[in-house]
């Protein structure tokens, strides 16, 4: 499989596709650079029977997690900007949040990625099981199970490494 000619196939319509997503072309070429990074990797690791949809799929994945972590960041923002200056939070507690959200980053990049497609689609774009369940193409107990699966794992982890935390 020669990486060029997959590039010059499926550039421009994943460009196309990762704009519509997370709504910026300078991003999504930024994106469809890593995703051929990513690919150009696996190519060398295995054989891909199908270029298009391992190119798609990483870039969704890409998408998704950009968006995440956007969404969170912004969110940190409008919370601590509609704080009074004296109630603004100092830059201890800034680290700390920052600390926090590179943890749920880290937790939520370990789920499988079923589990994580389901639990960012639930979490970060607010979507119901049944909407879910529509996207995913799968039942609505089958997204029910993803989410607690991404629940419990969060959980666990998250208490394991807040004690990592504390104890540095």
């Amino acid at each position: 499989m020669n990486l060029e000619s997959v590039y010059i196939q499926h550039q421009s319509e994943l460009q196309l596709h990762l704009a519509r997503i997370v709504d910026c072309p300078e991003i999504a070429a930024e994106l469809v650079q890593e995703v051929f990074i990513i690919f150009s990797k696996e190519i060398r690791r295995q054989k891909i029977d199908h270029p298009r949809g391992f190119l798609f799929r990483t870039a969704k994945n890409l998408a998704y997690d950009h968006i995440k972590h956007r969404k969170v960041t912004e969110k940190h923002i409008n919370n601590t900007s509609l704080l009074p200056s004296e109630e603004a939070p100092s830059a201890e507690h800034q680290a700390l949040v920052e600390e926090k959200l590179s943890i749920f980053s880290a937790i939520v990049d370990e789920l499988p990625e079923r589990v994580r497609e389901a639990f960012i689609l639930n979490r970060v774009y607010g979507m119901t099981y049944a909407e879910i369940a529509i996207e995913l193409n799968i039942s609505g107990s089958a997204v029910e199970k993803l989410i607690s699966r991404a629940l419990l794992h969060y959980r666990q982890q998250f208490k394991i490494r807040q004690s990592d935390l504390s104890n540095d």
